[in-house]
């Protein structure tokens, strides 16, 4: 996937995009009222395989409406994370296509996550829910 078809989307959905230093994330997403920015700590993301996977995991908390508060308790902070994963592939790597792409031959996690450039461990765990929720890929 192209960065640039992330940009627009954040462009079309009116998301800013901020560059700044994070403490232990390369990513976040901050909502306030109307306003909403993807935050991206270029430092820790090196490339444009690393980008392409903070843009598309925060673009999952904006569709899904995902938020949290960074002192939220531990249980939530993981049930908003699965929610914008869960939200984040459907968009963007859609059950029946990653099907068809392993069908053409591309079986493995890292040919997927290749041909969506994107890392392979966020790739590996779209393959396990999906594994999960539909009983495979047959």
């Amino acid at each position: 996937m192209d960065s640039t078809e992330l940009y627009k989307k954040m462009e079309e959905e009116n998301i800013n995009y901020i560059n700044h230093d994070l403490f232990s994330t390369s990513g976040m997403i901050a909502h306030y009222e109307d306003v909403t920015a993807i935050i991206v700590d270029d430092k820790k993301t090196k490339g444009q395989v690393a980008e392409n996977t903070v843009l598309i995991q925060e673009l999952g908390h904006y569709m899904a409406g995902a938020y949290y508060r960074t002192n939220s308790p531990y249980e939530l902070i993981e049930k908003m994370e699965h929610k914008a994963d869960k939200k984040a592939w459907e968009e963007f790597f859609p059950y029946e296509e990653i099907k068809e792409l392993m069908k053409k031959g591309l079986t493995t996690v890292t040919q997927l996550a290749e041909y969506y450039d994107v890392e392979a461990p966020y790739m590996a765990r779209c393959i396990n829910y999906y594994y999960n929720q539909y009983h495979g890929f047959d």
